[in-house]
């Protein structure tokens, strides 16, 4: 598991990935087809750099349509036009939000689990999630994307 500096480097780079390119929508036809038509490039040119059939070309654009063309096939596609293919998996949301929205989520899970919690204010309460949330941020524990309902946590 990275150290804390390293996350925070990781995040931010996340994130800024996120802002830039998070709007990027595929183009109804694709990327391949989309790229190959714009550059009016027929199947027969992408087929004979990349040294399969036209029709291999097809299927690859058709398969990229339903999900199930390979990285390493997008990659070489792509080279073949001329371009280059970039691969992303970008959050919901800012990294940082994301971990504490699910720090917020364990520590009120975990204030069912401590004892003379029923007995406390609501403020105590309170105060008690928001530090166990910030000491899991702060620790980060093996465990902490397990939840108290996950069998593993």
């Amino acid at each position: 598991m990275p150290d804390f500096i390293e996350r925070r480097k990781l995040a931010r780079s996340i994130d800024r990935t996120r802002e830039e390119v998070g709007q990027i929508q595929m183009p109804e036809q694709g990327w391949l087809a989309s790229m190959r038509k714009a550059l009016g490039m027929p199947a027969e040119y992408v087929a004979k750099r990349k040294g399969v059939s036209r029709n291999a070309i097809y299927q690859a654009e058709k398969s990229e349509k339903e999900g199930s063309i390979s990285l390493k096939q997008m990659e070489h596609l792509a080279q073949a036009m001329g371009g280059k293919f970039v691969y992303a998996i970008l959050p919901d949301g800012r990294i940082e939000d994301i971990k504490y929205q699910h720090a917020q989520v364990k520590a009120k899970a975990l204030l069912q689990t401590e004892e003379g919690a029923q007995n406390w204010t609501q403020e105590e309460r309170e105060d008690w999630v928001d530090d166990k949330a910030a000491e899991l941020l702060h620790d980060m524990p093996s465990n902490f994307w397990e939840t108290l309902d996950d069998p593993k946590g």
